[in-house]
């Protein structure tokens, strides 16, 4: 392998696992599998499976400590006013230009 470069993914050490122990038992591993959607998005020129908003089966709880969970892991702290721009949000109180707009002014 002498052209390779090195990808670090962050994910949960539950979703890491759980996705090695599928792909074991499919005869291949995550590395092979990046691997595959690295040559796919480069084949289509996009992500190569369908991505879609989907509303969740989750309560408000979980989906804040989800949000809480993806944040921390770039080292960032979810707010309460950062919960109540989500809300507004998602209740369409606020579009996501203007909540970026609201984002952009905290953080500039």
């Amino acid at each position: 392998m002498a052209n390779t470069s090195l990808l670090q993914v962050r994910t949960s050490t539950e979703d890491k696992e759980k996705a090695s122990e599928i792909l074991e038992s499919l005869g291949t591993n995550l590395s092979a599998v990046v691997n595959m959607m690295l040559k796919q998005i480069i084949l289509t020129k996009g992500i190569p499976f369908q991505v879609t908003m989907n509303h969740p089966t989750y309560s408000k709880t979980e989906a804040i400590k989800e949000v809480e969970s993806t944040m921390a892991f770039e080292g960032m702290e979810l707010t309460k006013e950062d919960i109540r721009m989500l809300y507004a949000y998602k209740n369409g109180e606020v579009s996501g230009d203007e909540l970026q707009q609201q984002v952009l002014q905290e953080v500039l």
